[in-house]
C-alpha cells in the first residue's frame, strides 16, 4: 500500500491456493515467525535468501508450502566495539495527479446530464439558458460559477509528504563474546492529509561460547507503531467526487462543512479533522538458541523464538463528516492480542568415511503454537467530540460489542540426509511429518517427502570446458502442505439472531458454519530442475530453474443451497499448478582497475499459474471468477484476479442508432460484444478478458564504483498482464451530481469513443464498469543512488572513522500505459502513490 505504515504483499513462484495463505514463511536467524518481517528495520538485515523448490523448503513442512524467506540479522564480530549511525531525510510528492473537471468544464457536464435526461429546459434550438441553469445548479453553485470561483479539492488535500529515519548501532565482541544493539526512529508524513506514521524500535542481539563444547545466543527486539490512517483511501476518492463550484473556506476564513447543499457530500477538510482511524502496535519478538557439543561430530540444538503483539485500533467519526452528515459523533475501539511460539530440538550428525564420502544428518522435533484474542465495542451519542475513543461508556448507545479467541498449534517431526560422494555428487532427502490442530480428527497428520540430486559438473578451479568454469546441475522433487485457514472449520457454529417477540426484542439462534469432519492438508507436489554455472572465471554467473508444482485437495469454500441454511462450507476441492522459468545473471562487466568496477545483476520470470480442476471436475465456476486453465482468482481485494465481463466496443455512434434500439440502447451508451449473436445482451456474453498476473517480470540492477564514488540503478517491469481499474469507473459516473475524472465523455456533436454521455437519471453508466480494463504492463525506475565515501583524513574532522553521504531518487520515474494511480499497486486504491528524494549520511566511529 501507499498509506504511512503499509505493508506488502510477498508472491513466490505465484499463489497456489484459493482461500488458505498464499504468503510465505519468514524465518529469522533459523527460527520461523508469525507477524512478518515489516517491523524488522533494513539497517539491521544482513542478508535474505528465498527458498523457492520443496526439497530446500521441506524442513519447514506446511509452513514452507508457499516458500521461504530466510533473513540473517546482523550480528556483533570480534574485534573492539564500533558505533554507527545512519540517518536520511526523504521529500516525497505524488507521482500523479488526476485530472478532473474544473468549474466550467464540470458546469457543462452537468448541463450536459441534464440534458440527456431531458430536464434541461430551454428555447428551440438554444443549447444553454439561465432558466436550465436555475433548475441543474444550486444557488451556491450558480454564484460560484458566475465569480469564477473553480476550487481544487485535490490539491486542498494532498501535501508533500516526507519521512526522516535516524538509527545508531554499537557492535563487538572478542573471540567467545559478540554483541550488537540499535535503537530506531522513523517517522513518515503522508501525501493525504490525516495520514501519517511513526515508528520506534529497539534491537538486542548477542552470542557466547559459554563453555568449550556450549554456545548459546539470541536476540529481542521490540516495536512500537503508530499508524493515523484518517479516512484511508476514501478521502481522495471524496476529493475528486466534490464540486468544483464550492469553496472550502467562508470569507472570514472558517471552514464551510457543508459547501452546497447537496446531502450527500461535505467538505472533506472537515473529514480530515474529524474522521480518525489510529493504529496502535507494540510487538516484541526475538530469537533464543543454545546448541552443545554431544560427541565429536554431533550436536543438539534448541531454538526458541516468541512473537507476540499488542493491537488497538481506534475510530472515531465526529459529527461533521461525511459519515455522519452532522447527526452526531460515534466511536469504536478494537483490541487484539496475538502471541506465537515456536520450539524446536535439533540434532545434526556429521560423518565422512574414507575421502570420498560426507553424511549430515538433521532430526527435528518441532512445536508452534498461537493465540489471538479480540475484543470491541462500538458506542454512538457520544456527548462531546473532543473524548475520541477513549470514554465510550459515555454515549448514549452502545451499538455493538463483541470478543473471541481462536487458538491452533502445530506438531512437526523431521529427518533429513545429504549424502555427498567426492565433493561431486550430492544427494538430499527429507521427510517431514505435520500435525494441525486446524483440521479434521483423524486427518490433522501428514507426511511430507522430499529428495533432491546434484552433480558438479565442472568445479571451479578445475579443468573448464571453454569459457565454462563451473556448471552445477540439481533437480528435486517434493511435497509440501497448507493448513492456513480459519481455525474451527471442522466444528459447527450458531449465529445470534434478533426478531420481535409480539411487541418485545428477543435473541435466537440460527446455524452459523457447517462443520465438516473431513478436512484434510492441501498439498502440493513440486519438481524443480535447475542449474548454476559460471563463465570466464565466473565473470559471469547465474542460475537457471524450471519448475512445476500441482496442488491437489484445495481447501477452499464451497456454496451451498439456501435450504441447507448454511451459505458455505469449507473442504478439500480442486487443484491448481504453477509452471514456470527463472534465469538471473550476475556480470561483472567492467573491472578497470584503478578503482573502477562495473557490475549488472539481471533477473528474469516466466510463471504460468492454471486452475486444473474444481467441485465437479474440468467444469468452470463463473460465479466464484473460477476457470478450467485460467489463473487462481481469489476474490475482490486479492492480488490474485481474473477478470470475467462483458467486453467493451466503445460508445454507440448515431449511426448505429436502429443497431443499437435492437438492444434497447441509445446513441452515446456503452457498448458491448453480443458474443452469441443472438440481439440481447445477458449472462451468456460474459467473457474472460484476462487477469493480472504478468505474462513474464523482470529486474536489473547496475552499480558502477570508481575509487570513493558509488552509483547504483534498479529498474523492474512487469510485462503482459491486465488491470480492472475501478478507481477510474467508480470516480467517473456521469450523473451529473458529482465531480470526477475528466473523461472525454460523449454527446451529439462530440462523437467519443471512450465514455457514455452523462445522464442525470442513472447513477452510473449501463456496463459502465466495462471501461476498467486496461493494460497494466509497465516498466519502473525503482531507484537511483549516488554515494561518495569521504576520505579517512575528511571524515576524522567529523570525529568519525568512516563517513559516507548519499542522495537516492525511489520511483523517479514510470512508463506505462494504464492511467491507474500505480500498475504495481491495487487498481483501486485511492491512495496515491509517490516519488522519494531522500539524502542520508552513514558514519561510523
Amino acid at each position: 500500500g501507499y498509506k504511512p505504515g503499509d505493508g506488502v504483499t510477498v508472491r513466490i513462484r505465484g499463489a497456489r491456493s484459493i482461500k488458505a495463505s498464499n504468503d510465505p514463511l519468514y524465518v529469522l536467524d533459523g527460527i520461523p515467525i508469525a507477524g512478518g518481517i515489516g517491523d524488522l528495520n533494513p539497517s539491521d538485515i544482513q542478508s535474505i535468501e528465498v527458498l523457492k523448490d520443496a526439497s530446500a523448503t521441506a524442513i519447514y513442512g506446511s509452513r514452507g508450502a508457499n516458500g521461504v524467506v530466510l533473513v540473517t540479522t546482523r550480528r556483533g564480530t570480534a574485534g573492539g566495539t564500533r558505533i554507527s549511525y545512519d540517518t536520511y531525510s526523504a521529500s516525497q510528492r505524488a507521482a500523479k495527479k488526476i485530472a478532473v473537471f474544473d468549474g466550467p468544464a464540470f458546469a457543462e457536464y452537468k448541463r450536459e446530464a441534464y440534458r440527456a435526461a431531458g430536464v434541461y429546459k430551454c428555447p428551440a434550438g438554444v443549447a444553454q439558458c439561465t432558466a436550465g441553469d436555475a433548475d441543474a445548479f444550486y444557488p451556491q453553485e450558480l454564484a460560484a460559477l458566475n465569480a469564477g470561483i473553480s476550487t481544487d479539492w485535490q490539491d486542498i488535500i494532498v501535501r508533500p509528504g516526507s519521512q526522516v529515519n535516524n538509527q545508531l548501532s554499537v557492535a563487538g565482541g572478542n573471540d567467545r563474546t559478540q554483541y550488537a544493539v540499535s535503537g530506531n526512529l522513523m517517522r513518515q508524513i503522508g501525501v493525504i492529509r490525516g495520514q501519517d506514521y511513526d515508528r520506534k524500535s529497539m534491537r538486542v542481539a548477542f552470542e557466547t561460547q559459554a563453555a568449550t563444547k556450549f554456545r548459546v545466543g539470541g536476540s529481542a527486539q521490540i516495536v512500537r507503531s503508530l499508524q493515523n490512517l484518517g479516512r484511508g483511501d476514501g478521502l481522495y476518492g471524496e476529493a475528486l467526487a466534490d464540486v468544483p463550484l464550492a469553496s472550502a473556506f467562508d470569507s472570514a476564513g472558517a471552514l464551510v462543512f457543508k459547501p452546497t447543499p447537496d446531502p450527500q457530500r461535505s467538505n472533506p477538510l472537515s473529514d480530515v479533522a474529524n474522521f480518525i482511524d489510529q493504529r496502535l502496535r507494540t510487538r516484541t519478538f526475538g530469537t533464543l538458541f543454545a546448541s552443545a557439543q554431544l560427541a565429536d561430530g554431533i550436536e543438539y540444538r534448541v531454538n526458541f523464538g516468541h512473537d507476540l503483539t499488542f493491537a488497538r485500533r481506534g475510530l472515531f467519526h465526529g459529527a461533521q463528516t461525511q459519515t455522519n452528515q452532522g447527526t452526531g459523533a460515534d466511536a469504536s475501539v478494537f483490541n487484539d492480542k496475538t502471541f506465537d511460539y515456536t520450539l524446536d530440538n535439533l540434532l545434526n550428525i556429521k560423518r565422512e568415511i574414507g575421502t570420498d564420502h560426507r553424511f549430515d544428518a538433521t532430526l527435528l522435533y518441532s512445536i508452534e503454537r498461537q493465540t489471538f484474542e479480540n475484543d470491541n465495542v462500538t458506542a454512538s451519542g457520544l456527548p462531546y467530540e473532543s473524548q475520541l475513543f477513549y470514554n465510550l461508556g459515555s454515549g448514549s448507545t452502545v451499538e455493538a460489542i463483541g470478543s473471541q479467541i481462536s487458538e491452533w498449534a502445530l506438531q512437526s517431526y523431521m529427518a533429513r540426509v545429504n549424502y555427498t560422494f567426492k565433493d561431486r555428487y550430492l544427494l538430499t532427502l527429507t521427510t517431514r511429518v505435520d500435525g494441525s490442530s486446524r483440521l479434521a480428527p483423524g486427518r490433522k497428520y501428514a507426511t511430507f517427502p522430499s529428495v533432491a540430486l546434484g552433480w558438479r559438473v565442472i568445479d571451479d578451479g578445475a579443468k573448464t570446458f571453454g569459457p565454462l568454469n563451473s556448471l552445477k546441475l540439481r533437480s528435486s522433487y517434493g511435497v509440501t502442505g497448507n493448513t492456513s485457514v480459519n481455525p474451527y472449520q471442522t466444528q459447527g457454529s450458531l449465529t445470534r439472531s434478533i426478531y420481535a417477540f409480539g411487541t418485545t426484542a428477543a435473541f435466537g439462534y440460527r446455524p452459523g458454519q457447517l462443520p465438516n469432519s473431513d478436512l484434510r492438508w492441501e498439498k502440493s507436489a513440486q519438481a524443480d530442475a535447475g542449474a548454476d554455472f559460471g563463465f570466464w572465471h565466473d565473470r559471469l554467473t547465474g542460475t537457471l530453474d524450471l519448475y512445476r508444482a500441482t496442488t491437489h485437495d484445495l481447501l477452499m469454500d464451497r456454496k451451498l443451497p439456501p435450504t441447507t441454511g448454511y451459505p458455505q462450507i469449507t473442504q478439500n476441492i480442486g487443484s491448481t499448478r504453477n509452471t514456470g522459468v527463472e534465469l538471473s545473471l550476475s556480470a561483472l562487466t567492467l573491472d578497470g582497475g584503478k578503482g573502477l568496477r562495473w557490475t549488472n545483476d539481471f533477473a528474469f520470470a516466466v510463471n504460468k499459474n492454471e486452475i486444473l480442476s474444481l467441485l465437479y471436475g474440468a467444469k468452470d465456476d463463473p460465479g466464484n471468477r473460477w476457470f478450467i486453465g485460467r489463473p487462481i482468482d481469489a476474490g475482490s481485494g486479492s492480488p490474485n484476479r481474473v477478470y470475467y465481463d462483458y467486453r467493451f466496443l466503445g460508445i454507440w455512434q448515431q449511426a448505429d442508432s436502429a443497431l443499437a434500439a435492437k438492444y434497447g440502447q441509445l446513441p452515446g451508451q456503452i457498448r458491448v460484444e453480443d458474443i452469441n449473436g443472438d440481439g440481447k445482451i445477458d449472462a451468456l456474453d460474459q467473457q474472460v478478458l484476462g487477469n493480472n498476473y504478468p505474462k513474464f517480470t523482470g529486474s536489473i540492477n547496475s552499480r558502477i564504483d570508481y575509487k570513493n564514488i558509488d552509483f547504483s540503478v534498479q529498474a523492474v517491469t512487469r510485462q503482459g498482464f491486465m488491470i480492472e481499474n475501478s478507481f477510474r469507473t467508480d470516480n467517473s459516473t456521469l450523473a451529473g451530481r458529482y465531480n470526477g475524472i475528466a473523461v472525454n465523455y460523449w454527446t451529439p456533436t462530440n462523437p467519443s469513443n471512450t465514455d457514455p454521455r452523462p445522464n442525470k437519471n442513472q447513477e452510473f453508466p449501463v456496463y459502465g464498469g466495462t471501461r476498467a480494463y486496461e493494460n497494466g504492463s509497465f516498466v519502473r525506475l525503482r531507484n537511483i543512488t549516488l554515494g561518495v565515501k569521504l576520505s579517512p583524513k575528511l571524515a576524522s574532522l567529523a570525529g568519525a572513522q568512516s563517513l559516507r553521504v548519499y542522495g537516492t531518487a525511489q520511483n523517479p520515474f514510470t512508463w506505462t500505459k494504464s492511467t491507474v494511480l500505480d500498475p504495481e499497486g491495487r487498481a483501486s486504491a485511492g491512495t496515491p502513490s509517490y516519488k522519494s528524494f531522500l539524502l542520508g549520511a552513514s558514519v561510523g566511529f
